[in-house]
């Protein structure tokens, strides 16, 4: 009980809806689809790379729809972090514990069999394009992320 004078606090529960994800949205959203071709194609990128991988293919030419934003050296896009938590979510890409990077799960070589026919001849061609030019910078993006993950766990582990 509250004594006369005193003022209660009280919080308040905040609610977000998001949309629920079925298997069934990769057969309807292309974008999602053209994500997880990307991702197989590498055979395994750190997120830092994919985004990277994106961006600099965007200014190529080659569009996806995704919107990026730019500070300094860092590039960020809230809509293909959106994207990969949800190809995360439906287990069709998988996040490898030591490297942290994405791969093409069992599901998602399925479901990238059965779709083939959906990513069009045109994208294909124009994305082996692109990643011929950025493959170099792409790697060296993920070498860089790798050696910060070794050099972090070497430090957590002698301050045991």
């Amino acid at each position: 009980m509250s004594q006369p004078g005193q003022t209660t606090k009280s919080k308040e529960l905040k609610t977000i809806t998001k949309q629920v994800i079925s298997p069934g949205v990769i057969n309807e959203d292309k974008r999602k689809l053209k994500l997880l071709y990307i991702i197989n194609i590498f055979g395994g990128v750190t997120e830092r790379a994919l985004i990277s991988f994106l961006y600099e293919a965007s200014q190529k030419g080659l569009n996806m729809d995704y919107t990026f934003n730019v500070i300094g050296n860092n590039i960020f896009s809230p809509s293909v972090k959106e994207d990969i938590t949800s190809l995360l979510y439906l287990g069709l890409i998988e996040s490898e514990p030591i490297t942290k990077k994405l791969k093409v799960s069992a599901n998602g070589m399925e479901i990238l069999e059965a779709n083939q026919n959906n990513i069009e001849e045109e994208f294909k061609k124009q994305l082996n394009q692109v990643l011929e030019e950025l493959k170099a910078k792409i790697t060296a993006i993920d070498e860089e992320q790798s050696l910060k993950l070794k050099s972090e766990r070497r430090r957590n582990y002698y301050r045991r």
